[in-house]
């Protein structure tokens, strides 16, 4: 028998523009619920702080492209009381977007589908120049008004847009996947809890990070995600956004945490949730 589903929050705050793959993701996972668009994943995060019933969808990675940083850094604050409630897949298909017949001069879109998609561009249009927009919305929005111009992103973004669809998928060959975080002032209390992510902060001495893995690699708990970052205001010093397999509750993961503690390791749960909800674009 599944287990029950998240209750729909009264607000879900994404990155946006319109069209934006979080846009588009926040519909798939809570149809119906108001979208309220940020300009930034640090709005997202700062909306939350007021709205005690919402949810915000913040992208964590990208297959291509590696970690988001800004998502990794807001994590990590100190300041940051928000857990992750879950962990969501999308599975990101790619158009070539613009008028039929017209001679393309450039072709627009965000950084991370450009450098998926350098090969593609590269052996198609060799010689029509890139423009880098801060989002795929916005490249719709510059292939709809700027003469030869094309973009690349969602093609839900054609519909909106009045564009045609010129090629999808572009670089379908190549896996394109982007994880998301669901971020609430709660953790998830359904589903089946098969994540948990730590903020980590270590002694500054000689094989800290060896000390503070050995417990986990013992205990057979597989580490999903490490990243270190720089600790604002202290030059020198790192912490570290850490994701591993299993629960915190579960006794084997609670033990080789406390390990950790008793070896120095400050930890701070940032959630225990689910992942593996997979999405298509």
């Amino acid at each position: 028998m599944n287990a029950p589903d998240l209750p729909p929050p009264t607000v879900l705050a994404c990155l946006g523009p319109e069209g934006s793959f979080s846009h588009l993701l926040a519909g798939m996972r809570f149809p119906g619920v108001e979208v309220r668009l940020m300009a930034s994943i640090g709005e997202v995060f700062d909306f939350l702080v007021g709205e005690p019933g919402a949810l915000g969808l913040v992208p964590i990675e990208n297959s291509s492209g590696g970690f988001i940083i800004d998502t990794v850094d807001r994590l990590l604050d100190d300041r940051c009381r928000l857990s992750i409630v879950e962990e969501l897949t999308l599975d990101v298909k790619l158009a070539l977007l613009g008028r039929p017949g017209a001679v393309l001069r450039s072709i627009h879109s965000h950084a991370m589908p450009f450098f998926h998609c350098d090969e593609w561009l590269t052996e198609h249009y060799p010689d029509v120049r890139r423009v880098v927009e801060p989002s795929t919305a916005k490249a719709a929005e510059k292939a709809a008004t700027v003469e030869g111009a094309a973009a690349i992103g969602p093609r839900q973004n054609a519909q909106r847009h009045d564009l045609a669809i010129l090629h999808f998928p572009v670089a379908g060959e190549v896996p394109n996947i982007t994880q998301f975080y669901l971020l609430g002032h709660a953790g998830n209390p359904h589903g089946s809890t098969n994540r948990t992510a730590l903020v980590v902060d270590l002694p500054d001495r000689p094989g800290s990070l060896c000390r503070f893995l050995t417990p986990l690699s013992e205990a057979a708990i597989n580490l999903k995600r490490l990243e270190s970052r720089p600790v604002r205001g202290r030059p020198n010093q790192y912490r570290f956004f850490v994701e591993i397999e299993g629960s915190s509750a579960e006794p084997t993961v609670s033990a080789a945490l406390d390990k950790t503690r008793a070896d120095g390791a400050a930890l701070r749960v940032l959630g225990t949730y689910p992942a593996g909800r997979r999405f298509e674009s």
